[in-house]
């Protein structure tokens, strides 16, 4: 226990040290609220209930930024160890080999907490957004556990791609995840189809979630269990994944 929580302390220093990953997952999002904050009058409702603009936004952004934390963290940069052999003098180690992908994906999630909170005080400083200090607070945890499945999704793409690949992969999904998604545009507002693909995406039920709390009602249970299946299935596939490359390295 003791060699895994120094792993992990490790791996974390290793993310907050690199400030291209700091700068990226912190600027995208709050760069992307201050921009998009003016592009409708901010207390114009656009969602159900009593969701104005800046309110959604922000949600919507604390989604995305947990997105982006999630597949940068682990997509380019596990992707770039197994290429560097890092994950190979790994098994050397005291570690279990299971160790490796649930440190990977326990930093990504780690990361998206400050990040949640840096968007939701931006909002509340620059968007005038006003909620009752229970409700920051569940809303803070309900967008940090929606978060898991892009952890895992960064896991995953750092087994599946190459260190080349990792960057475009993660960017492309990025912005497909976040667009059709409704995170930079109110899911009502997009054409029929685009309305249905974004109610298969986690990132739309992510922001539900989050929304569900800013009206004062609980997540729809549709929302949950669609993030829960995204969670096991990515859970799987990555174990799946991780056991090749094990088999590869003992071969």
């Amino acid at each position: 226990m003791s060699a895994l929580l120094h792993f992990g302390r490790f791996e974390m220093l290793r993310l907050i040290r690199s400030w291209k990953f700091l700068l990226i997952t912190v600027g995208f999002p709050v760069t992307f609220y201050m921009l998009f904050l003016g592009d409708r009058r901010s207390g114009e409702v656009v969602a159900a209930g009593s969701v104005t603009w800046r309110e959604y936004l922000m949600v919507a952004m604390c989604s995305f930024g947990c997105l982006v934390a999630g597949l940068t963290a682990g997509g380019g940069r596990l992707a770039a160890e197994r290429v560097g052999g890092w994950a190979r003098q790994l098994r050397v180690t005291p570690l279990p080999t299971w160790s490796y992908v649930m440190v990977k994906t326990a930093t990504s999630m780690l990361v998206m907490l400050p990040v949640i909170v840096l968007v939701e005080v931006v909002s509340a400083g620059f968007g005038d957004v006003r909620l009752a200090a229970g409700r920051w607070i569940e809303l803070t945890l309900v967008m940090w556990v929606t978060g898991l499945p892009f952890a895992e999704l960064g896991v995953l793409i750092g087994f599946v791609a190459g260190v080349e690949t990792a960057f475009p992969v993660i960017t492309a999904l990025m912005f497909v995840l976040g667009y059709f998604g409704g995170l930079f545009n109110p899911v009502s507002a997009m054409p029929s189809p685009l309305r249905t693909a974004a109610h298969l995406l986690p990132s739309f039920h992510g922001a539900a979630a989050g929304l569900s709390v800013v009206n004062g009602r609980p997540a729809g249970l549709s929302d949950w269990l669609t993030l829960a299946g995204y969670a096991v299935g990515l859970s799987a596939l990555v174990a799946w994944r991780h056991r090749t490359e094990e088999m590869k390295g003992l071969a």
